[in-house]
């Protein structure tokens, strides 16, 4: 995997965690600074960074054209349930603890359980953003085990995830219909896979963009983040305010990153770029039983509410950096090789 796509695995994450932490410790602590909430909403265009990183990692890491549909999705299975299993189930007590609703209707937990739209964020708040990506795999999975060629594979995703966007413009499903599953399948949201899937084809050819260009579509990527919160990023959709950046963004450090610049922040952030997943999950339930034992005090000074902004990311960091490294790096490879035996005792008994 490329240094600099895990790099931004590791902003995009950190951006959601701290938005989290300021917006959590706004509620629980009775204090109130607008610009500084406002500001931190910008954490959010986090998950679209997400979206466009892992259409990329998807055509970067299945070049070949072997059909073996079965492995990606037990690699996916492995990678992104047992650890989204785990940690919802350290949630639920956590919930409990500190007060915060848990589901109370069957629909919901099948939901919560399967990462299907409807439920996905009952226990983990994050959760219907890996509703998409368990869609997306589905979608990708169909594509290998057809032996689509990688441009294709683009045009076919550009033109589903289009076709589909177009409907949602003028069909806007419940959320209870079909587990919320027609409403996830109309969703723009969805271009941002197929546009980080169009980066990670033209990432395979062997000749790169001039380093310059690179740096040029960061600093577009950078003007366009800032330009949202002038805009105000209440008001328009995300997926143009933050989709477009997202896009460059990921452009642009592959670029660079191809050209051999920018390889020492790159492999820096790497590390955490490994951990990225975890925090994404911990952080959901870690932050609201860590705000839970803070006394409330609406006379909190600014220096003080931002040091402790600051002291609840590090121990998230550190935590899921930790999880990472001893709890789910085991998960993947016992979930991996369990789907591995039993795909292979399957297909030898038929």
């Amino acid at each position: 995997m490329l240094h600099s796509i895990q790099a931004l695995r590791a902003i995009a994450a950190s951006a959601v965690a701290l938005y989290h932490c300021v917006i959590w410790l706004h509620q629980s602590l009775g204090v109130s600074f607008p610009n500084t909430t406002y500001i931190a909403g910008l954490g959010a265009s986090g998950v679209h960074i997400f979206f466009v990183v892992s259409g990329f990692i998807m055509m970067w890491t299945n070049q070949d054209n072997n059909g073996d549909w079965t492995r990606f999705l037990r690699k996916r299975f492995s990678r992104v349930y047992p650890s989204y299993w785990l940690v919802a189930c350290i949630g639920i007590p956590l919930a409990l603890l500190t007060g915060r609703a848990i589901p109370d209707q069957a629909t919901i937990w099948i939901g919560s359980v399967l990462l299907l739209p409807n439920g996905a964020s009952a226990l983990i708040d994050v959760g219907w953003t890996l509703a998409y990506e368990v869609y997306f795999y589905a979608i990708f999975a169909v594509l290998i085990a057809l032996r689509i060629p990688l441009l294709q594979r683009v045009i076919w995703l550009s033109v589903l995830f289009l076709i589909s966007a177009a409907i949602g413009v003028f069909w806007s499903p419940s959320s209870e219909t079909a587990f919320g599953l027609p409403r996830l399948m109309t969703s723009a949201l969805l271009l941002e896979f197929a546009a980080g899937a169009l980066l990670g084809m033209m990432a395979t050819r062997p000749r790169p963009l001039p380093a310059w260009q690179g740096a040029a579509m960061v600093v577009v990527a950078l003007l366009g983040f800032a330009a949202s919160l002038v805009l105000d990023y209440h008001r328009y959709p995300a997926v143009v305010l933050w989709g477009v950046p997202s896009f460059f963004l990921v452009a642009g450090v592959v670029v660079l990153e191809r050209n051999k610049r920018g390889l020492k922040l790159f492999h820096g952030l790497s590390p955490l770029g490994d951990s990225s997943y975890a925090l994404y999950l911990l952080h959901a339930i870690l932050i609201p039983a860590l705000v839970y034992m803070l006394p409330t005090s609406s006379n909190l000074n600014y220096l003080i509410f931002m040091t402790l902004v600051i002291v609840l990311f590090l121990i998230n960091l550190a935590v899921a950096h930790l999880y990472y490294l001893k709890v789910e790096t085991l998960l993947i490879k016992t979930s991996n090789a369990a789907l591995t035996c039993t795909h292979a005792a399957f297909t030898r008994n038929t």
